[in-house]
């Protein structure tokens, strides 16, 4: 099922290599940053940029960002804008894409709303946007498409790979995701930085948390088809022997 395509992403990716770098632990030591910033474009989920002594490993830039802003996110987007040159790397973003529709944990009902509906998704990244960043969001008719494929709400990373593959990309090579499997630890799962104390403190981690195992599942097992099916996908060996490919 097709879904609106966005000039400046298209712009942006069509016919080229396209590099989306999550933020998983076991990139580090690797020293992949120079493979990944010979990219033609860098895609970071979540991330604007990974903290300096991390880039020999996961790269020094971002073209793309993607994420949600959920307003119970914001504060520590913000804070994470504020930490180390991240502004610089904000600022220089080529395009921020925001691939959720939820604001609030209380919009359970996001499956009912009109797909003309608005909510404050676009004015929380219109406040921090103070460098005229190209912004797209997904919209809710659009997500509805991308959520009758999947029929689970998707994670940012996920959304990323999902989003990029309805658009003309060379190939997309697809580095630092775990699908939350291996840990149920900050550390197990995420690089230093990725969340600060304040958002990680509480929060729950592994294959049973975010939206839920049968969410996590099933994002696997249409990630799976999606590298059998599609030849343009490219995924490095640690993400082929935890995921069995």
């Amino acid at each position: 099922m097709s879904i609106s395509l966005n000039k400046d992403l298209y712009d942006l990716v069509a016919g080229k290599k396209v590099a989306i770098v999550g933020p998983a632990p076991y990139l580090k030591g690797l020293k992949r940053g120079a493979e990944i910033d010979k990219c033609d474009v860098v895609v970071r989920p979540n991330e604007i940029i990974p903290l300096t002594h991390l880039r020999d490993d996961y790269g020094s830039r971002t073209d793309i960002l993607f994420c949600n802003f959920g307003t119970m996110w914001m504060g520590g987007i913000k804070r994470k804008i504020a930490t180390e040159d991240r502004v610089d790397h904000f600022k220089n973003l080529k395009l921020v894409v925001s691939s959720g529709i939820k604001a609030k944990h209380a919009d359970t009902d996001f499956l009912s709303w009109p797909d003309d509906y608005v909510n404050e998704i676009t004015t929380n990244f219109n406040e921090i946007n103070k460098y005229d960043i190209p912004f797209y969001w997904i919209g809710v008719k659009d997500y509805k498409k991308l959520y009758s494929q999947i029929g689970v709400e998707f994670n940012t990373g996920f959304a990323a790979i999902l989003i990029l593959l309805h658009y003309p990309v060379k190939e997309i090579v697809i580095s630092g995701f775990t699908f939350f499997l291996g840990g149920t630890s900050y550390e197990d799962l995420f690089c230093e930085g990725h969340l600060d104390e304040l958002d990680a403190k509480g929060k729950k981690f592994g294959f049973a948390a975010g939206h839920g195992q049968h969410a996590n599942m099933r994002q696997i097992q249409c990630f799976k088809h999606m590298c059998e099916s599609d030849s343009r996908v490219v995924i490095d060996e640690k993400l082929k022997k935890d995921l069995s490919l």
